[in-house]
């Protein structure tokens, strides 16, 4: 999220939203988004706990393919229920059309701008963030609900008051979601009695069209071909981000058409050749690799295997 000042970001600083939440900071913005801080409202006071409000950029009103994403984002979260996974109140449109949503409020730095000051992550630390990303995933395919952009700028890392680092996955506006046209489903059908999110022309355009969802570096050949997604792509990219924590960076960089190349051909780097101060276990580089497999069917088989496997490593068994 980078920061932006201008007319546009600030005009709503000082609204009230839904005669419950007064935006009283703006915070940065995003590709689609404006994110705001809230307070809420209590019979009109301001004793409310604060909130995240995340508003569509106006510049992006008329885009029929960013206001899908947008929506994406909430029919995704909403649908999780975990810890882990940001937690999404409440959802709307405000006067102006845009749409809104209001989540909790998290205080720390996400993964990318803590590797940007740290470099790499000690292989317990990774261990401990990649064990609570994989709960996370295996929590959302339970779901029905494919993530398909695993990256450090979604994986936010939160400052507990006790001091804990505590994981929350965030951005879910290009996921796919059980029930989407152009597929079979994979996942469970929610809580009973919920109902499945209703496909629109939108979302059919977003999550069907063959061509590649998602950040390069991240991305499993079969979803850069536009192949429907899968929860093995999610793990893929879950192996991504741990390689990098451990080295300080993916295992494939360059432009988005040389890093799908290799994605689809070359073996990843080995960990020790690229930090040769490393002191993981083999049993974690282990995870990895098989994480990283080119072929779906040779990953874990699921987010909560490749979390079992990282509990079992001895920088897992460390957490206990």
């Amino acid at each position: 999220m980078h920061r932006e000042s201008s007319a546009t970001s600030d005009a709503l600083i000082g609204a009230v939203i839904d005669k419950r939440f007064r935006v009283v900071q703006y915070l940065g913005s995003g590709g689609v988004g404006h994110v705001y801080v809230a307070e809420g409202l209590v019979r009109g006071a301001r004793n409310g706990p604060r909130v995240t409000v995340k508003v569509l950029r106006p510049e992006h009103q008329s885009n029929d393919m960013l206001r899908a994403r947008f929506h994406r984002e909430v029919a995704a979260a909403t649908r999780i229920s975990d810890p882990r996974v940001l937690q999404i109140h409440d959802f709307g449109t405000l006067p102006s059309d845009l749409p809104y949503f209001v989540a909790e409020l998290l205080v720390g730095l996400d993964l990318a701008d803590t590797l940007s000051y740290a470099g790499t992550l000690s292989p317990i630390r990774a261990t401990r963030i990649a064990l609570d990303t994989a709960f996370a995933l295996a929590a959302a395919h339970t779901s029905g609900v494919v993530h398909r952009d695993v990256k450090p700028e979604n994986i936010f890392l939160v400052h507990a008051p006790d001091g804990r680092e505590l994981v929350k996955l965030l951005d879910f506006g290009f996921a796919w979601i059980d029930g989407d046209p152009g597929g079979p489903g994979f996942g469970a059908q929610g809580a009973e009695g919920d109902p499945k999110p209703q496909a629109s022309k939108d979302s059919f355009r977003l999550t069907t069209r063959r061509g590649a969802v998602g950040t390069p570096e991240y991305m499993p050949s079969e979803q850069a071909a536009g192949e429907l997604a899968q929860p093995t792509a999610d793990i893929y990219a879950l192996g991504v981000v741990l390689f990098e924590m451990l080295v300080g960076r993916p295992p494939f960089t360059g432009p988005p058409a040389v890093v799908a190349e290799k994605h689809a051909t070359e073996r990843p780097p080995q960990l020790r050749a690229m930090n040769a101060a490393l002191e993981a276990s083999t049993a974690l580089e282990a995870v990895v690799v098989r994480s990283l497999e080119k072929d779906p069917g040779r990953r874990y088989g699921s987010a909560a295997a490749m979390a079992e496997a990282l509990r079992d490593t001895p920088e897992g068994r460390a957490l206990r």
